[in-house]
């Protein structure tokens, strides 16, 4: 009998069939009641004004365009916006930035919410109700401090160079990068801000304004030929800017809509970046794109199957993660893989591929081991410095670690952190995994013996490797 727990890595969490019908106001606009059952976002959009703008009043949308309508060069907000869907359903200006009056009469930055508060879910969550809920169900509603945390100490580092808050702040990502700024030229005062901002006030990976311009339409059109005021494209073949190699202010301003974050982050499988970066296993956990085009890992001399039919799959990720639009992210085999296959296909073909890519990824981590132990005398040593001093080891000169095991553990971090096992490109990743054996093949290093090991237990180990690289970069528990 196979083990179910595969099933479960890609099954959705439950939610009400309510959440999955996308909400409006109507044609009100406002605050509303509406938080699809979890209680009332009119309380919490409230919370975000200012006591001055709590007491202001209403104004007219035309009140506002008298300064935001175009008139001051480059302020054309209210043109791009009366071309909306927000504007056909009457969704006026004061429903997301609140009463204007106190505004209008005193334009300042503490009597109308503009950033960074008016970048909170809640501010979208009033109409939207269903579609916030299940955002908060969400790994995107949820912050990694660490980026923005380090973007404060180290603004020039964090900021600007490796650029981290640009995928781990939704807040930075929406006030810069979607604006036509280069993050590396944003002041290290401004950046210190935003990332305080980040921590304090808006605490998400991403937020609605990640993804959505609220003020106009984008022509970038989603799966379903649909203008959703999407800042980038749900499908691009086209991966030069995440090539491997391809420096942060290419890779954070790719031109897709989930792949702007989840890529391999310029991470190179060459053997120079091998011997130079050896302080840390690569990319986090987000080489997805990467995977399921089938580029950036070490691929020896032999051929490789780049990516399956996945890769061309209207929407590309969206097609299996957001089905019915479902902002949860998480797939569901009844919805994400049809119409190419039916329940029990989908879950017979997740099952295998995920069993044979556990089992693949034992026998090569069991090899590494073995390496490590031969050479070093202690199994950890095949690892990178700051995984293995992060684990209470004294790790050793990695100019001793042999470019054939740099090789291998380099393609073992690129399977595991893509998070799939074998799912998004099964082909793919199996090569990898072939190429990583080969290079211990041409070091002597012995086959690995059958695994006692159940598939839980197996799943488990890779699970824990993964977390410990975590551990490593992130400094978490």
């Amino acid at each position: 009998m196979k083990n179910r727990w595969i099933v479960s890595l890609l099954s959705c969490v439950p939610i009400a069939a309510a959440f999955l019908v996308l909400q409006s106001c109507g044609g009100v606009g406002g605050s509303t009641t509406n938080n699809g059952g979890q209680g009332s976002t009119n309380a919490e959009f409230l919370a975000l004004l200012s006591d001055e703008q709590r007491a202001a009043k209403s104004i007219t949308p035309q009140e506002c365009a008298n300064c935001h309508g175009g008139q001051n060069a480059s302020d054309a907000v209210y043109v791009h916006w009366k071309d909306t869907t927000h504007f056909a359903k009457g969704v006026t200006c004061e429903g997301c930035h609140g009463p204007g009056s106190a505004h209008k009469a005193n334009p300042t930055k503490n009597n109308i919410l503009t950033f960074p508060k008016v970048t909170d879910p809640v501010v979208c969550g009033q109409c939207h109700g269903p579609i916030h809920d299940q955002f908060n169900f969400s790994k995107h509603s949820k912050l990694i401090a660490a980026p923005s945390e380090e973007a404060i100490t180290d603004p020039g580092r964090y900021g600007k160079t490796s650029r981290c808050i640009a995928c781990h702040s939704g807040l930075v990502r929406a006030q810069v990068l979607e604006q036509g700024q280069d993050l590396g030229s944003v002041p290290d005062d401004q950046i210190i801000a935003m990332s305080e901002a980040t921590l304090s006030t808006v605490p998400h990976t991403a937020d609605c304004a990640t993804c959505h311009n609220p003020h106009s339409k984008t022509n970038k059109l989603n799966q379903l030929g649909e203008d959703v005021q999407l800042r980038h494209t749900e499908f691009n073949l086209d991966t030069t800017d995440i090539a491997p190699g391809s420096t942060a202010d290419k890779f954070t301003q790719y031109d897709h809509i989930c792949a702007q974050c989840h890529n391999g982050r310029g991470t190179n499988p060459s053997d120079t970046a091998l011997n130079k970066s050896t302080a840390r296993a690569p990319m986090h956990d987000s080489p997805q794109m990467q995977m399921l085009m089938g580029i950036g890992g070490v691929e020896g001399t032999g051929v490789i199957k780049r990516n399956t039919s996945h890769a061309q799959a209207p929407g590309q990720c969206t097609k299996c993660h957001m089905p019915d639009a479902r902002h949860t992210f998480t797939v569901s085999f009844d919805k994400s893989c049809s119409p190419c296959h039916t329940v029990a296909d989908a879950t017979n073909r997740a099952d295998t591929i995920k069993s044979d890519i556990l089992n693949l990824l034992v026998a090569l981590r069991t090899r590494l081991e073995t390496y490590a132990n031969t050479k070093f005398g202690n199994t950890l040593y095949w690892e990178y410095t700051s995984t293995i001093v992060g684990e209470g080891g004294t790790a050793p000169d990695q100019k001793l670690v042999d470019i054939e095991v740099k090789r291998a553990r380099y393609n073992y971090y690129f399977v595991i952190r893509s998070g799939d096992y074998g799912v998004h490109n099964a082909p793919y990743a199996k090569s990898l995994i072939q190429v990583a054996n080969s290079n211990l093949d041409s070091i002597g290093v012995p086959a690995a013996p059958v695994s006692r090991l159940s598939l839980n237990e197996k799943f488990r180990l890779i699970e824990s490797d993964k977390a410990r690289a975590n551990r490593a970069e992130f400094g978490t528990k």
